[in-house]
């Protein structure tokens, strides 16, 4: 169903402190705080004595106490403290999960911990990189996780669904390059003397025609980065143009439900934050609009028991690319456990 042995965002740094945070990841619950070194930490939300929600705990020093009968884990799920018991059963442990922070997110790792390697981390480097600003954040999408990242391989959608602000029509009619690298899906797009839209009309106030780019990067399980660039037609001069970084990753809460991270991080104007602002909120309704289009969509996918066939387009060479490349990974990890 997911695969497993890979690395998710399971927050965005900001979001975790000294409280228990609950997350579903793939299917699994898991409980997220940070310990008084300020290191990201993760453990099975589910007691191993009677299932309660660790979550639903308290936090003590380094230790998650269980609320229901106060069983005592530490960073690494061993069980520190049983009350009314000194002897503690070798069974009575949390399963812990790698995490790293790294990207303005912490990442866990899902699967088995002897393979979790901080290198599989997806390249997201323009979320920390000198010379530029982010801003982002999350949303929960109703809508399974390779909707989104279909979503966002085939860039058409903006000329029909955003039109006030990203899309406008020589998106749809401008063909795209795509080609598949190793476990990585690239697609380009190239939009040349052409309209600006409207947000980058209002950011940079683009009033002639540009080149544009859309050069997408698929790295799985789910991380898309999307380099946008929009400069006066016949340049490349980033001093009158535009190009920022549009990085999302997607984890699977569920078959039916994603928590959605995003960033829009750029080179031009570092510290106008009139402009930060307007291109967080643009961005955000953007991705509002796509939700809405989504959520639609897994209903209907959902409701459908004819089992018709879908019928694809030359757009689509990146969605079905990045799809066989997931497919191929967990038949490779299902192949291994099975070893």
């Amino acid at each position: 169903m997911f695969l497993k042995n890979c690395w998710y965002v399971a927050a965005q740094a900001s979001e975790l402190g000294r409280e228990l945070t609950q997350r579903w990841i793939t299917g699994e619950p898991v409980v997220l705080f940070r310990s008084e070194a300020g290191k990201p930490v993760a453990l099975e939300d589910r007691c191993p004595h009677r299932s309660a929600s660790l979550s639903k705990g308290t936090l003590i020093g380094d230790a998650v106490q269980c609320g229901y009968h106060g069983m005592t884990f530490d960073c690494a799920g061993s069980c520190v403290r049983i009350p009314g018991q000194e002897q503690i059963p070798a069974a009575m442990k949390a399963r812990s999960y790698p995490v790293v922070q790294k990207w303005h997110w912490v990442w866990i790792w899902m699967g088995d911990p002897a393979k979790a390697d901080e290198a599989l981390i997806p390249d997201l480097r323009y979320n920390d990189t000198p010379g530029w600003t982010v801003t982002g954040g999350v949303l929960k999408v109703q809508a399974n996780y390779q909707l989104l990242t279909d979503n966002l391989l085939d860039l058409t959608h903006e000329t029909f669904v955003h039109t006030k602000t990203i899309g406008n029509a020589a998106v749809a009619e401008t063909p795209m390059e795509s080609n598949v690298e190793g476990n990585e899906v690239h697609v380009q797009r190239v939009m040349r003397n052409t309209p600006p839209p409207p947000l980058f009309k209002r950011v940079r106030n683009l009033t002639g025609n540009i080149d544009r780019w859309q050069i997408i990067r698929f790295q799985p399980p789910s991380s898309v980065s999307i380099d946008a660039r929009g400069f006066p037609t016949g340049t490349e001069d980033a001093e009158q143009g535009l190009r920022w970084f549009s990085i999302n990753s997607i984890t699977p809460i569920d078959e039916r439900s994603s928590n959605y991270y995003w960033t829009i991080t750029r080179c031009f104007a570092l510290d106008d934050q009139e402009i930060t602002d307007l291109v967080h909120k643009q961005i955000l309704a953007t991705f509002l609009e796509d939700k809405e289009v989504l959520e639609a969509q897994q209903r209907l996918i959902e409701t459908d028991d004819r089992k018709k066939i879908e019928v694809s387009v030359k757009a689509d060479f990146g969605s079905i690319h990045a799809r066989r490349v997931v497919q191929r990974l967990i038949a490779q990890e299902n192949q291994g456990s099975a070893a």
